[in-house]
């Protein structure tokens, strides 16, 4: 638990007018210790901690909390923060008996909450969670090369941010949405330059991605074949047991390599057919809505233009020394631009020509081959051909003798491989159960276009009378 006995108030030092001061230091203090600042032959010793927190106290504008209790100096602040960080249960110093100094290290607590507010502020971070599909992806294609559990539940993690990351995009958009229209209500040039802002920032850098290199759409085929090759791998159990031996977690889990794998299988469907819709019907809406605000713009400025058609035909009911009055007044008044003289020699006229409908990236023209659409169909009816129960068995066998107590395996209707599977069942069970049922065998083949196989007789005992 992050709020205990000894540090009751572990979040205030982040809610004072202060907090995002305390924040960036707890960043900074983190990328020295553990991050990329780190150094293993740096000693982090108070002096040390002091500079890194001064050199943020430095950056960002310090906010007076209380009237009664200021601080003059920047080591003034940067004391009073590292004491409440000591306080509140974040950070601690404790006796190096080598060194024979105080060494700076986080708190259990600590650690943990600074490495989530580092991660949130790295933007090397934000550019690998562009890749959750790819990486997915390719961390699959290496487990199944090296068999290295790691890459496995890797995989996983990348997976499970690809169905979050999606729904982020869905909430941030429609909340974009909302703060659009209120802005729109109150200045509409401001709405529209929010409007461009989003286009230019959030959507090519973050939105895009989801529709073109990291579209869940576009690796589902190699993914979901991937998983299947996993799943039929007939080294299946003993990459099991070495994902149990290396991570003990999965011990007591019932077939954990099949749930993880199907866990990721449901995750990429998950994003195929329900986030990503989603959220190209928000981005439809709130495009859709910024053209309305354009519009709205483009009336106001079509509407100021009108002016200089009232001030023309105030000047029309004038006479001539009036008018020539008017336009002095006018002319003193405007700010001229600078002109120049058109050389019409060298104006072209060219036939216009009709504008080419463009193809956004909303709308996926990607056709799936028919050898590739042909294999993913057949592994998706092969894995669901094993999805029987025993009930559907008992079904099977009881309505072929409902009316009669002797049938002929020709009757057998097979459509699909899962009818296939169920009746060899369905006859493995009858052929064990020889006190309820005989076999005969007339010895004709059976065949059809896909398969052949012996004839037989399959005949119930009636066992009322004993």
């Amino acid at each position: 638990m992050l709020i205990t006995r000894t540090n009751p108030d572990f979040f205030s030092p982040l809610s004072g007018q202060n907090g995002k001061i305390i924040e960036q230091v707890i960043v900074s203090l983190y990328n020295t210790t553990y991050g990329d600042d780190f150094s293993s032959e740096e000693i982090l010793d108070r002096r040390a901690v002091v500079n890194i927190v001064l050199r943020v106290v430095q950056e960002i504008a310090w906010q007076k909390e209380d009237e009664d209790f200021s601080l003059e100096s920047d080591r003034d602040k940067s004391s009073y923060v590292i004491k409440r960080l000591i306080d509140c249960g974040w950070v601690a110093f404790i006796t190096n008996r080598g060194l024979s100094i105080k060494t700076f290290n986080f708190t259990k607590n600590g650690k943990k909450m600074a490495q989530m507010l580092a991660s949130m502020s790295d933007e090397e971070n934000l550019n690998i969670r562009q890749r959750n599909v790819r990486s997915t992806r390719s961390l699959l294609e290496s487990y199944q090369k090296s068999n290295d559990p790691y890459d496995l539940l890797d995989a996983m993690n990348f997976s499970k941010h690809i169905v979050s990351d999606l729904t982020d995009n869905i909430y941030d958009l429609k909340e974009e949405k909302n703060q659009l229209m209120m802005l729109a209500i109150k200045d509409i040039s401001q709405a529209s330059g929010k409007f461009i802002e989003f286009l230019e920032e959030k959507f090519t850098s973050d939105l895009a991605v989801k529709f073109g290199e990291d579209s869940a759409n576009r690796h589902r085929l190699e993914i979901m074949k991937l998983i299947h090759e996993l799943l039929d791998d007939p080294q299946l159990e003993l990459r099991e047991r070495k994902l149990t031996r290396l991570v003990p977690a999965y011990r007591k889990r019932e077939n954990p390599l099949r749930n993880i794998l199907y866990a990721i299988q449901d995750r990429l469907i998950n994003a195929c057919d329900s986030k990503l819709p989603q959220l190209k019907n928000e981005i439809s809406t709130y495009v859709q809505r910024g053209e309305i605000i354009f519009r709205q713009t483009n009336s106001l400025i079509f509407n100021k233009n009108k002016e200089v058609t009232q001030v023309a035909e105030v000047l029309r009911s004038k006479s001539k020394e009036e008018k020539i009055e008017l336009l002095d007044k006018i002319g003193a008044k405007l700010s001229f631009p600078n002109l120049k003289i058109l050389n019409l020699s060298s104006v072209v006229v060219r036939k216009k020509r009709k504008k080419e409908q463009s193809t956004t990236f909303l709308k996926e023209n990607d056709v799936i081959p028919k050898e590739v659409y042909i294999q993913s169909q057949f592994e998706q009816r092969k894995h669901q051909a094993f999805n029987f129960t025993q009930a559907e068995i008992r079904t099977f066998i009881d309505e072929h003798f409902e009316t009669n107590s002797q049938i002929s395996n020709t009757i057998f209707k097979i459509a699909e491989p899962k009818d296939l599977l169920i009746a060899l069942y369905s006859s493995d069970i009858m052929y064990r159960a020889q006190e309820h049922y005989t076999f005969k065998a007339t010895k004709n083949r059976l065949k059809n276009i896909y398969f052949e196989s012996d004839e037989y007789i399959i005949m119930k005992k009636n066992l009322k009378g004993k």
